[in-house]
């Protein structure tokens, strides 16, 4: 089982394998070629010779056709000239007055009818009554169609009848019997005339159109009255009838319905298993009859058969003849094509170094394998000097130039086009990091060395609040203890005559506390302006850190967010030392105001025994003026506070700024050496 197994995947694989070749060789040029020009040969020949073969044919049978027809037209008239010939003899004996006469003796008129008879080779002849018996026999023939026929003035033939005197079948030619011999007088008897008993047969007979062929003649019924082979006749043969039970015969029968009715034609049938051929034609001035003639195709066609046997063996001749011219002529293009075609396929695989074929003819096979050659050669001086050229650039070398500028010839042109422009984008580019490199670096030193300045800034704005602060913390305290003196004061009012000499003190110290936030108030405001000045550098130093970072680029965008941090701030800053300068300013106000009370104090004082109720109410004015300073006060302590807080956070945005920007000027001394180990071509 298993060395079956193994015989029958071996014969498995050969299958395979030669399907495989048939496929390979219908795709390749030669096989394409062989096939296309045999195609070209083969094709036109067959076609040539079916179209021979069917005109051949269709000559055949149309000449066939018109041939049959013609016979069965002749053989229908000769039938009909016949039969016309009788008729007329028998009219002609119709209209004899002797045999219209009644002193006419039997004799004479029986040497008439043999008379005629004999000048006529027919077979006999006879002379009926009105009744129709005959004068020399005395037999009734009243009966018959043919006397019918005749006594109503017509001649006639009759179909082939069983005779009432010999028993055989005859066709017998009526006429009438015109009293005194004179035509359209009246029918006084019927004479009639027997030809030979075989005379449709011996027509028939004499009708061939091949070998085996006939011819037939049927009345209107269909039945056979006329055949070489008299037994159809006696036996009133019928193929339209036999049909109802005989499938075999419809053709048949179809073809001698159309003969009964009186067309003209020809067609085809099979009959005992032959295929025949039938002409028909009607047979004129008769009753209803029509004659065909019939005959084996195979009688006719064995020209035809032998033509396209003959034409087939032509084509094939030829076909092989011209297999051979074509294999050669494939095998001197395909094989050439083949090699060339192959050698590319190499050369695709990037086999550079392989053999070019050898082609010996003068034709344009030559020609394409000396272009193979050409190609392999410039392809590989290209791809060494691309080789060259990609391999420069891979070790960091832009200052590189081809060594094959001749190979790049037509669309190859544009691979060393591609290949410069790689090399001087790539060397542009370079150089213009390189520059940016640079750009970035110093930009970065700058930008330390504004947020070390604004760093140091912000220093020395925290030392002056932390003063400010201190002083308005000082001066809220002096406000906070006015107030309570005034509302000490307000409360001693009406013991103010005793304390004149205490309170007239008093009123000394809090106009030199008055003086005092005088000058604190005016120290202040040199404060807020020290604070302005700071703000407003912050300003500027937060503008020129926008400024660097947009020229840094995509490095310098936290820079940008610094810088707006630090805008930010100073504007905050600026706020909050105009509200600062307006709370200020009110302070001052207030203590001018005080100074002015507290003179008018003293003066009242001085005049105190002039109006106690008057000092009384200055006090009360003084009470309230301190509660609105202490407020003011606090104001200014929160909104110092406030300052100080934004003072510190620029300091540490400043500080941050200057670690970024020494960081961004690393890096781009990192990327400037990065840059220098590249060797740039010089683009001008």
């Amino acid at each position: 089982m298993k060395i079956k197994k193994k015989e029958h995947t071996a014969k498995n694989k050969k299958i395979i394998g030669i399907q495989e070749a048939k496929r390979l060789y219908h795709e390749t040029i030669k096989g394409k070629i062989t096939m296309s020009v045999l195609a070209l040969v083969i094709l036109p020949l067959t076609l040539l010779g079916i179209i021979t073969s069917v005109l051949n044919n269709h000559s055949t049978n149309s000449t066939l056709n018109r041939n049959m027809t013609a016979t069965a037209k002749v053989a229908s008239e000769r039938v009909e000239w016949e039969m016309t010939s009788y008729r007329n003899l028998a009219e002609d004996l119709g209209m004899t007055a002797r045999l219209a006469r009644e002193d006419a003796t039997l004799e004479e008129k029986q040497e008439i009818i043999d008379e005629r008879v004999k000048a006529n080779d027919l077979t006999r002849g006879n002379i009926l009554d009105k009744n129709g018996v005959s004068i020399f026999s005395g037999e009734d023939f009243s009966d018959r169609e043919y006397f019918k026929t005749a006594m109503e003035g017509q001649s006639c033939v009759s179909e082939p009848i069983v005779s009432k005197v010999t028993g055989e079948l005859s066709v017998i030619i009526a006429a009438p019997i015109w009293e005194g011999g004179i035509l359209g007088t009246q029918v006084v008897g019927v004479v009639y005339l027997v030809p030979e008993e075989t005379f449709l047969n011996d027509i028939m007979a004499a009708t061939s159109v091949s070998e085996n062929g006939y011819a037939y003649m049927i009345d209107q019924e269909g039945t056979v009255i006329a055949h070489e082979n008299m037994e159809l006749v006696e036996k009133r043969d019928n193929s339209i009838k036999d049909a109802e039970d005989n499938s075999s015969l419809k053709a048949l029968a179809n073809l001698e319905k159309k003969m009964i009715a009186g067309e003209t034609g020809v067609g085809t049938y099979r009959y005992g298993g032959v295929k025949k051929i039938m002409a028909y034609a009607p047979v004129e001035n008769s009753n209803g009859w029509s004659i065909a003639i019939t005959a084996p195709l195979s009688d006719f066609n064995i020209e035809t058969i032998v033509g396209i046997i003959l034409t087939v063996a032509i084509v094939v001749i030829a076909i092989v003849i011209a297999w051979g011219i074509v294999r050669k002529l494939a095998d001197q293009i395909g094989t050439p094509i083949r090699l060339c075609a192959e050698r590319l396929k190499e050369l695709a695989k990037g086999d550079l170094h392989s053999e070019i074929p050898v082609i010996t003819s003068e034709d344009e096979t030559k020609v394409l394998a000396d272009a193979t050659g050409v190609i392999v050669e410039e392809v590989g001086e290209i791809i060494e000097d691309i080789k060259y050229l990609l391999g420069e650039m891979a070790v960091n070398n832009f200052d590189v130039h081809s060594r094959a500028t001749d190979s790049y010839v037509g669309d190859f042109e544009e691979i060393l086009t591609a290949i410069r422009k790689i090399n001087h984008s790539l060397s542009g580019t370079l150089g213009h990091i390189r520059e940016s490199a640079d750009q970035v670096g110093l930009g970065s030193t700058q930008m330390a060395e504004s947020g070390q300045a604004l760093a140091e800034g912000a220093t020395d704005q925290a030392a002056s609040i932390e003063e400010l602060l201190a002083t308005v913390n000082n001066l809220a305290e002096q406000v906070e203890k006015n107030t309570r003196n005034a509302v000490s004061t307000s409360r001693k009012a009406d013991n103010i005559g005793q304390q004149a000499r205490e309170s007239n003190e008093h009123i000394v110290e809090m106009t030199q506390a008055m003086g005092k936030i005088n000058d604190a108030s005016l120290e202040i405001a040199n404060i807020i302006q020290t604070i302005e000045a700071i703000a407003d550098q912050t300003s500027l130093l937060s503008l020129n850190a926008s400024i660097e970072a947009a020229r840094a680029g995509e490095a310098g965008r936290g820079f940008a967010v610094v810088a707006g941090e630090i805008g930010h701030l100073a504007s905050q800053s600026s706020e909050a030392v105009e509200d600062t300068r307006r709370l200020i300013e009110a302070a001052v106000s207030e203590v001018e105001s005080g100074n002015r009370i507290a003179d008018e104090t003293a003066q009242a004082l001085q005049a105190v025994i002039g109006g106690i109720a008057e000092i009384v109410k200055a006090v009360e004015e003084v009470a309230d003026n301190s509660s609105q300073q202490n407020g003011a006060m606090q104001q200014i302590n929160q909104a110092i506070e406030q300052i100080s807080e934004v003072v510190q956070s620029n300091s540490a945005a400043a500080e941050e700024s200057s670690a970024t920007s020494q960081e961004l000027s690393a890096q781009a001394i990192e990327l400037n050496d990065m840059i220098e180990m590249f060797k740039l071509a010089d683009l001008n």
